[in-house]
């Protein structure tokens, strides 16, 4: 087998601006592609230098309804740092716990897609 990450996820929103808008201006996402395609606006946002990206597309999307919400989990050096900014920004996060991986946090997206925070411990950073 040749392959080497996931390339992106997609994640059902009902509005790609505000989505769009939440996980740029809030979460500090880059926006990586934001164009006019076949099927609609093709929307994508991943974090500052990472290899996988979220395409954020509008439900129903050629028949393609809400399947329910979806849960991702992001990686962080500091879990309680990331939680005090979004708290600032009006985000609410769950309290920071210690699990046998690590410190992990969670949010909810507008769309009710939940966000896990993760900083990892040792025994949570697997090798890539």
């Amino acid at each position: 087998m040749n392959i080497s990450h996931v390339q992106f996820l997609t994640v059902p929103v009902a509005d790609q601006a505000k989505a769009r808008d939440f996980y740029v201006g809030t979460l500090g996402f880059e926006l990586l592609l934001d164009h006019r395609g076949p099927h609609g606006q093709f929307v994508m946002v991943g974090p500052r230098g990472a290899r996988t990206g979220l395409v954020l597309v509008d439900y129903p999307v050629a028949g393609l309804e809400q399947g329910g919400p979806l849960h991702f989990q992001l990686h962080t050096g500091d879990v309680d740092a990331d939680v005090a900014e979004l708290r600032a920004a009006g985000v609410d996060v769950a309290e920071p716990r210690k699990m046998p991986w690590g410190r992990a946090s969670s949010l909810k997206d507008l769309d009710g897609n939940t966000i896990g925070l993760l900083e990892p411990s040792e025994f949570g950073n697997r090798p890539r």
